[in-house]
Protein backbone atom coordinates (compact mmCIF):
# COMPACT_ATOMS: atom_id res chain seq x y z
CA UNK A 1 0.00 0.00 0.00
CA UNK A 2 1.30 3.40 -0.99
CA UNK A 3 2.66 5.91 1.50
CA UNK A 4 0.13 8.57 2.40
CA UNK A 5 -2.96 6.48 1.60
CA UNK A 6 -6.03 6.49 3.84
CA UNK A 7 -7.11 4.68 6.96
CA UNK A 8 -10.37 4.41 8.87
CA UNK A 9 -10.45 6.82 11.81
CA UNK A 10 -14.13 6.79 12.74
CA UNK A 11 -17.31 4.71 12.41
CA UNK A 12 -20.88 5.83 13.09
CA UNK A 13 -24.34 4.37 12.46
CA UNK A 14 -27.99 5.29 12.65
CA UNK A 15 -30.56 2.62 13.39
CA UNK A 16 -34.16 3.82 13.03
CA UNK A 17 -36.52 3.01 15.87
CA UNK A 18 -38.99 0.93 13.88
CA UNK A 19 -38.75 -2.86 13.86
CA UNK A 20 -40.46 -5.55 11.82
CA UNK A 21 -40.17 -8.97 13.42
CA UNK A 22 -40.00 -12.30 11.68
CA UNK A 23 -42.81 -13.48 13.95
CA UNK A 24 -45.06 -10.76 12.48
CA UNK A 25 -44.15 -11.84 8.97
CA UNK A 26 -44.79 -15.51 9.75
CA UNK A 27 -48.32 -14.49 10.74
CA UNK A 28 -48.80 -12.20 7.72
CA UNK A 29 -47.77 -14.82 5.19
CA UNK A 30 -49.27 -17.84 6.93
CA UNK A 31 -45.99 -19.57 7.83
CA UNK A 32 -45.30 -21.72 10.85
CA UNK A 33 -43.81 -19.91 13.84
CA UNK A 34 -40.06 -19.49 13.39
CA UNK A 35 -40.02 -20.30 9.66
CA UNK A 36 -38.72 -16.95 8.35
CA UNK A 37 -36.05 -16.60 11.02
CA UNK A 38 -34.89 -20.13 10.25
CA UNK A 39 -34.44 -19.52 6.51
CA UNK A 40 -33.01 -15.99 6.74
CA UNK A 41 -31.22 -15.81 10.09
CA UNK A 42 -33.13 -12.57 10.75
CA UNK A 43 -35.11 -12.04 13.96
CA UNK A 44 -35.90 -8.34 13.41
CA UNK A 45 -35.27 -5.85 10.63
CA UNK A 46 -34.95 -2.06 11.03
CA UNK A 47 -37.71 0.14 9.60
CA UNK A 48 -37.49 3.89 8.98
CA UNK A 49 -40.14 6.33 10.11
CA UNK A 50 -41.40 9.03 7.68
CA UNK A 51 -39.00 11.55 9.29
CA UNK A 52 -36.05 9.24 8.61
CA UNK A 53 -35.13 10.70 5.25
CA UNK A 54 -32.01 9.57 3.42
CA UNK A 55 -30.16 12.75 4.34
CA UNK A 56 -31.29 12.80 7.97
CA UNK A 57 -30.30 9.17 8.55
CA UNK A 58 -26.97 9.80 6.82
CA UNK A 59 -26.38 12.91 8.92
CA UNK A 60 -27.02 11.05 12.18
CA UNK A 61 -24.49 8.38 11.21
CA UNK A 62 -22.03 10.99 9.91
CA UNK A 63 -22.09 13.02 13.14
CA UNK A 64 -21.19 9.91 15.14
CA UNK A 65 -18.39 8.92 12.74
CA UNK A 66 -16.91 12.42 12.87
CA UNK A 67 -17.03 12.43 16.68
CA UNK A 68 -15.36 9.01 16.79
CA UNK A 69 -12.61 10.26 14.47
CA UNK A 70 -12.16 13.57 16.28
CA UNK A 71 -12.73 15.40 12.99
CA UNK A 72 -14.99 18.43 12.50
CA UNK A 73 -17.24 18.67 9.48
CA UNK A 74 -15.56 21.88 8.30
CA UNK A 75 -12.34 19.93 7.76
CA UNK A 76 -13.88 17.41 5.37
CA UNK A 77 -12.57 17.60 1.82
CA UNK A 78 -15.07 15.25 0.22
CA UNK A 79 -18.30 13.37 1.00
CA UNK A 80 -19.20 10.12 -0.80
CA UNK A 81 -22.86 9.09 -0.48
CA UNK A 82 -23.72 5.47 -1.28
CA UNK A 83 -27.30 4.27 -1.73
CA UNK A 84 -28.96 1.50 -3.71
CA UNK A 85 -32.52 2.45 -2.74
CA UNK A 86 -32.85 6.17 -3.44
CA UNK A 87 -35.97 6.92 -5.48
CA UNK A 88 -37.03 10.12 -7.20
CA UNK A 89 -33.52 11.53 -6.96
CA UNK A 90 -33.16 14.75 -8.94
CA UNK A 91 -30.15 16.21 -7.17
CA UNK A 92 -26.95 15.07 -5.49
CA UNK A 93 -27.73 13.81 -2.00
CA UNK A 94 -24.09 14.27 -1.00
CA UNK A 95 -24.58 18.00 -1.53
CA UNK A 96 -27.61 18.01 0.77
CA UNK A 97 -25.63 16.07 3.34
CA UNK A 98 -22.66 18.45 3.30
CA UNK A 99 -25.08 21.30 4.00
CA UNK A 100 -26.87 19.38 6.75
CA UNK A 101 -23.68 18.54 8.69
CA UNK A 102 -21.89 21.84 8.04
CA UNK A 103 -19.18 20.57 5.68
CA UNK A 104 -19.28 23.77 3.66
CA UNK A 105 -16.02 23.37 1.73
CA UNK A 106 -16.31 19.67 0.88
CA UNK A 107 -16.87 18.31 -2.58
CA UNK A 108 -19.28 15.42 -2.82
CA UNK A 109 -20.96 12.93 -5.08
CA UNK A 110 -23.34 9.97 -4.97
CA UNK A 111 -22.55 6.42 -5.94
CA UNK A 112 -24.51 3.21 -6.34
CA UNK A 113 -22.45 0.07 -6.10
CA UNK A 114 -25.37 -2.00 -4.87
CA UNK A 115 -24.73 -3.72 -1.56
CA UNK A 116 -20.99 -3.35 -2.25
CA UNK A 117 -21.31 0.45 -2.21
CA UNK A 118 -19.59 1.00 1.13
CA UNK A 119 -16.51 -0.91 -0.03
CA UNK A 120 -16.49 1.04 -3.28
CA UNK A 121 -16.64 4.25 -1.25
CA UNK A 122 -13.71 3.24 0.95
CA UNK A 123 -11.68 2.36 -2.13
CA UNK A 124 -12.41 5.70 -3.81
CA UNK A 125 -11.66 7.60 -0.60
CA UNK A 126 -8.32 5.90 -0.12
CA UNK A 127 -7.43 6.54 -3.76
CA UNK A 128 -8.31 10.23 -3.53
CA UNK A 129 -6.08 10.55 -0.49
CA UNK A 130 -3.23 8.68 -2.18
CA UNK A 131 -3.58 11.06 -5.16
CA UNK A 132 -3.31 14.00 -2.73
CA UNK A 133 -6.77 15.24 -3.69
CA UNK A 134 -8.05 15.09 -0.10
CA UNK A 135 -7.01 14.43 3.49
CA UNK A 136 -10.35 13.89 5.25
CA UNK A 137 -13.21 12.07 3.51
CA UNK A 138 -16.61 10.97 4.77
CA UNK A 139 -18.10 7.79 3.29
CA UNK A 140 -21.80 7.35 4.05
CA UNK A 141 -24.18 4.54 3.13
CA UNK A 142 -27.89 5.18 3.69
CA UNK A 143 -30.74 2.90 2.67
CA UNK A 144 -34.54 3.00 2.85
CA UNK A 145 -35.19 -0.39 1.29
CA UNK A 146 -38.74 -0.35 2.64
CA UNK A 147 -39.47 2.27 -0.07
CA UNK A 148 -38.73 -0.20 -2.86
CA UNK A 149 -39.92 -3.42 -1.22
CA UNK A 150 -43.37 -4.79 -2.06
CA UNK A 151 -45.08 -5.46 1.29
CA UNK A 152 -46.92 -8.38 -0.32
CA UNK A 153 -43.72 -10.06 -1.58
CA UNK A 154 -42.45 -12.34 1.15
CA UNK A 155 -39.21 -13.01 -0.75
CA UNK A 156 -38.02 -9.42 -0.31
CA UNK A 157 -39.93 -8.04 2.68
CA UNK A 158 -38.59 -10.84 4.89
CA UNK A 159 -35.00 -9.74 4.21
CA UNK A 160 -34.57 -6.00 3.82
CA UNK A 161 -34.34 -3.17 6.35
CA UNK A 162 -33.46 0.53 6.64
CA UNK A 163 -30.39 2.19 8.23
CA UNK A 164 -27.33 4.34 7.65
CA UNK A 165 -23.64 3.87 8.37
CA UNK A 166 -20.66 6.18 7.95
CA UNK A 167 -16.88 6.14 8.12
CA UNK A 168 -14.20 8.80 8.17
CA UNK A 169 -11.17 8.02 6.02
CA UNK A 170 -8.12 10.12 6.89
CA UNK A 171 -4.67 10.57 5.40
CA UNK A 172 -2.05 8.61 7.33
CA UNK A 173 1.63 7.75 7.16
CA UNK A 174 0.73 4.09 7.63
CA UNK A 175 -2.22 3.19 5.43
CA UNK A 176 -5.02 1.08 6.85
CA UNK A 177 -7.15 0.19 3.81
CA UNK A 178 -5.89 -2.66 1.69
CA UNK A 179 -6.22 -3.09 -2.07
CA UNK A 180 -9.75 -3.68 -3.36
CA UNK A 181 -10.68 -6.92 -5.05
CA UNK A 182 -13.80 -5.89 -6.91
CA UNK A 183 -15.80 -6.72 -9.98
CA UNK A 184 -19.15 -6.87 -11.73
CA UNK A 185 -21.32 -9.50 -13.39
CA UNK A 186 -23.79 -7.77 -15.68
CA UNK A 187 -25.66 -10.93 -16.74
CA UNK A 188 -26.90 -11.20 -13.15
CA UNK A 189 -28.67 -7.83 -13.26
CA UNK A 190 -32.15 -9.37 -13.85
CA UNK A 191 -31.80 -11.39 -10.63
CA UNK A 192 -32.08 -8.21 -8.53
CA UNK A 193 -33.86 -5.42 -10.35
CA UNK A 194 -36.98 -3.25 -10.45
CA UNK A 195 -40.19 -5.03 -11.37
CA UNK A 196 -42.90 -3.24 -13.40
CA UNK A 197 -45.19 -1.16 -11.17
CA UNK A 198 -48.20 -3.01 -9.77
CA UNK A 199 -51.62 -1.53 -10.61
CA UNK A 200 -52.12 1.53 -8.43
CA UNK A 201 -48.52 1.51 -7.13
CA UNK A 202 -46.64 4.81 -7.04
CA UNK A 203 -43.32 3.27 -8.05
CA UNK A 204 -41.74 -0.01 -9.17
CA UNK A 205 -40.75 -2.44 -6.46
CA UNK A 206 -37.66 -4.59 -6.22
CA UNK A 207 -37.69 -8.03 -7.77
CA UNK A 208 -35.23 -10.64 -6.56
CA UNK A 209 -34.60 -14.19 -7.71
CA UNK A 210 -33.25 -15.16 -4.30
CA UNK A 211 -32.27 -18.70 -5.20
CA UNK A 212 -30.07 -17.64 -8.14
CA UNK A 213 -28.54 -14.76 -6.18
CA UNK A 214 -27.62 -16.96 -3.22
CA UNK A 215 -26.19 -19.71 -5.41
CA UNK A 216 -24.08 -17.34 -7.51
CA UNK A 217 -22.64 -15.35 -4.64
CA UNK A 218 -22.19 -18.49 -2.57
CA UNK A 219 -20.07 -20.03 -5.31
CA UNK A 220 -18.01 -16.92 -6.12
CA UNK A 221 -17.47 -14.86 -2.98
CA UNK A 222 -15.28 -17.24 -0.94
CA UNK A 223 -12.54 -16.92 -3.56
CA UNK A 224 -12.96 -13.13 -3.62
CA UNK A 225 -12.34 -13.12 0.15
CA UNK A 226 -9.19 -15.21 -0.30
CA UNK A 227 -7.99 -12.91 -3.08
CA UNK A 228 -8.44 -9.85 -0.83
CA UNK A 229 -6.27 -11.45 1.86
CA UNK A 230 -3.61 -12.23 -0.73
CA UNK A 231 -3.78 -8.70 -2.19
CA UNK A 232 -3.14 -7.28 1.30
CA UNK A 233 -0.22 -9.67 1.84
CA UNK A 234 -1.96 -11.23 4.84
CA UNK A 235 -3.34 -14.55 6.05
CA UNK A 236 -6.22 -15.44 8.35
CA UNK A 237 -3.72 -15.40 11.22
CA UNK A 238 -3.51 -11.60 10.80
CA UNK A 239 -7.29 -11.05 10.78
CA UNK A 240 -9.45 -10.24 13.79
CA UNK A 241 -12.86 -10.20 12.11
CA UNK A 242 -14.63 -11.27 8.95
CA UNK A 243 -17.37 -8.80 8.01
CA UNK A 244 -19.36 -10.00 5.00
CA UNK A 245 -22.38 -8.13 3.68
CA UNK A 246 -25.23 -9.00 6.02
CA UNK A 247 -27.41 -10.49 3.33
CA UNK A 248 -28.80 -13.76 4.67
CA UNK A 249 -27.68 -15.69 7.72
CA UNK A 250 -27.58 -19.01 5.92
CA UNK A 251 -25.38 -17.64 3.13
CA UNK A 252 -23.00 -16.16 5.72
CA UNK A 253 -22.82 -19.56 7.47
CA UNK A 254 -22.13 -21.30 4.15
CA UNK A 255 -19.29 -18.90 3.29
CA UNK A 256 -17.72 -19.34 6.71
CA UNK A 257 -17.81 -23.12 6.29
CA UNK A 258 -16.02 -22.83 2.94
CA UNK A 259 -13.44 -20.28 4.13
CA UNK A 260 -12.74 -22.03 7.46
CA UNK A 261 -11.24 -19.02 9.29
CA UNK A 262 -9.47 -19.78 12.60
CA UNK A 263 -11.52 -19.68 15.79
CA UNK A 264 -10.02 -16.34 16.84
CA UNK A 265 -11.67 -14.58 13.87
CA UNK A 266 -14.93 -12.92 14.91
CA UNK A 267 -17.76 -13.33 12.38
CA UNK A 268 -20.10 -10.35 12.01
CA UNK A 269 -23.76 -11.34 12.41
CA UNK A 270 -25.63 -8.08 12.93
CA UNK A 271 -28.16 -9.35 10.38
CA UNK A 272 -29.98 -11.07 13.25
CA UNK A 273 -31.31 -7.76 14.58
CA UNK A 274 -30.74 -5.31 11.69
CA UNK A 275 -31.83 -7.29 8.64
CA UNK A 276 -30.24 -6.78 5.24
CA UNK A 277 -29.54 -3.04 4.94
CA UNK A 278 -27.70 -3.22 1.60
CA UNK A 279 -24.69 -0.88 1.45
CA UNK A 280 -25.20 0.17 5.10
CA UNK A 281 -24.80 -3.37 6.41
CA UNK A 282 -21.00 -3.48 6.68
CA UNK A 283 -20.60 -0.26 8.72
CA UNK A 284 -23.48 -1.41 10.96
CA UNK A 285 -21.76 -4.75 11.46
CA UNK A 286 -18.41 -3.06 12.19
CA UNK A 287 -20.04 -0.79 14.77
CA UNK A 288 -21.67 -3.78 16.47
CA UNK A 289 -18.34 -5.59 16.74
CA UNK A 290 -16.58 -2.52 18.15
CA UNK A 291 -19.41 -1.65 20.56
CA UNK A 292 -19.44 -5.17 21.99
CA UNK A 293 -15.63 -5.19 22.34
CA UNK A 294 -15.59 -8.33 20.17
CA UNK A 295 -12.75 -6.62 18.29
CA UNK A 296 -10.39 -3.84 19.33
CA UNK A 297 -9.07 -0.72 17.64
CA UNK A 298 -6.12 -1.67 15.47
CA UNK A 299 -7.46 -5.15 14.66
CA UNK A 300 -7.67 -6.00 10.98
CA UNK A 301 -11.02 -6.91 9.44
CA UNK A 302 -11.74 -8.52 6.10
CA UNK A 303 -14.73 -6.77 4.50
CA UNK A 304 -16.74 -8.39 1.71
CA UNK A 305 -19.64 -6.55 0.08
CA UNK A 306 -21.76 -7.94 -2.75
CA UNK A 307 -25.14 -7.30 -4.25
CA UNK A 308 -27.31 -5.98 -7.06
CA UNK A 309 -25.67 -5.28 -10.34
CA UNK A 310 -24.12 -7.74 -9.72
CA UNK A 311 -21.22 -6.09 -7.90
CA UNK A 312 -18.69 -7.04 -5.26
CA UNK A 313 -15.80 -5.47 -3.36
CA UNK A 314 -13.52 -6.95 -0.71
CA UNK A 315 -10.62 -5.42 1.20
CA UNK A 316 -8.80 -5.63 4.52
CA UNK A 317 -9.06 -2.59 6.80
CA UNK A 318 -7.53 -1.68 10.11
CA UNK A 319 -10.22 -0.81 12.63
CA UNK A 320 -10.32 2.67 14.20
Amino acid sequence: MARGAGRLTGIGVYRPGGLLTSAELDTRFGHEDGYIEQITGIRTRLKADPDDTFVEMAAQAADKALAHAGVIAEDLDCVLFSSASSVGQASCRAASLTHRIGAGRAGGFDLNGGCAGFGYGLTLASGLIAAQQARQILVVAAERLSDITDPDDCGTVMVFGDAAGAAVVSAAEHPGIGPAVWGTHGPGEPWMTSAPPKPGAARPYMHMDGTRVVRWFGSQMPQVARDALEAAGLTWDDIGAFVPHQCNGRLIDAMVRRLRPPEHVAIARSIVTDGNTSSASIPLALESLLASATVRPGDKALLLGFGAGLTWCAQVVELP
